[in-house]
């Protein structure tokens, strides 16, 4: 039997601007769910997680600058995401308590380092994060700069932003670089990430990400002092080969999976880890519970 959902809306302070947030409202400690940067993203990244999290009270954030969020002409840099993602897990924990935190791929870097430096989280889950790597760690330099104010405050940006969000180029990418399994691409999908990144103003969050201008290198210290889950995404085209061991290293519990986005690959698997139920074997590469054609490494 499957019970009435109850949703709310609402919204973080964040200076003069505000983001925007839909709540499923249950039981436990809130699940704040804080989606990637990228061209088009938004809470839809979460469309197939949030029911797999039926029963528990989970908040999905449009970020600053995206979707129903406000969307300002910042100079957008590290320090301003981190200080976004940290006030967001601030306010759900004035609302209940510390939150379990679940951030993913560059995002994760950034909440990591909020709760390394005083958010208050119940537990910090990360999905394929960026910050031990060598891809989106550092901020570019003076060519990225130049290219970011251009695109800023000239149309040269928003024709990049509609190149990077058309048909050809959401489908191109999500089927070679992000899924592991291209039938998971939907036409709704191709339409909302288009959508959303062409909304006004939506260019200058996404100009800085284009322009390497939010990349953040995390400290192995603050991976061992926070002690996060992390969730790897091996099936993703872009993810360094044996990334995931530098998080194992530095102290976080690592469970791999051959998805290229599990949050929609295997949702059931990262509902069991978010609500920390999951069961699991040895460190072989065996199947995981409700993964389907995924495949599990746990480690840590």
């Amino acid at each position: 039997m499957q019970l009435a959902v109850t949703t709310r809306t609402g919204q973080t302070p964040l200076g003069p601007y505000v983001a925007r947030w839909r709540e499923q409202v249950g039981e436990g400690p809130t699940i704040l769910l804080l989606h990637g940067v990228y061209a088009g993203a938004s809470s839809y990244e979460w469309r197939r997680l949030v029911p797999a999290l039926e029963g528990r009270t989970v908040r999905s954030p449009d970020l600053l600058g995206s979707a129903r969020s406000d969307r300002p002409d910042l100079e957008w840099r590290p320090s301003v995401l981190t200080w976004v993602v940290d006030a967001l897990i601030r306010d759900a924990a004035a609302d209940a308590g510390p939150p379990v935190v679940v951030a993913s791929s560059l995002t994760g870097a950034h909440a990591l380092r909020a709760v390394a430096t005083g958010a208050p989280a119940a537990r910090l889950v990360l999905i394929t994060p960026t910050g031990l790597g060598d891809a989106q760690t550092t901020t570019s330099g003076a060519l990225g700069r130049f290219a970011y104010a251009l695109g800023r405050h000239t149309p040269l940006g928003d024709l990049v932003i509609r190149g990077l969000s058309s048909e050809p180029s959401v489908r191109w990418f999500q089927e070679h670089q992000t899924y592991a399994d291209p039938d998971n691409l939907t036409d709704e999908e191709v339409h909302e990430t288009r959508r959303a990144a062409r909304l006004p103003n939506a260019k200058h969050l996404q100009l800085a990400f284009v322009t390497n201008r939010l990349g953040l290198r995390v400290d192995p210290a603050e991976v061992e002092a926070v002690g996060p889950t992390v969730i790897w995404g091996s099936g993703q085209g872009f993810v360094e080969p044996l990334e995931e061991r530098r998080w194992m290293e530095a102290g976080a519990d690592v469970t791999v999976l051959r998805d290229g986005l599990p949050q929609v690959e295997s949702p059931e698997v990262v509902a069991s880890l978010v609500r920390a139920d999951g069961q699991w074997g040895s460190t072989a590469l065996t199947p995981a519970p409700g993964a389907g054609g995924a495949a599990s490494d746990r480690r840590g």
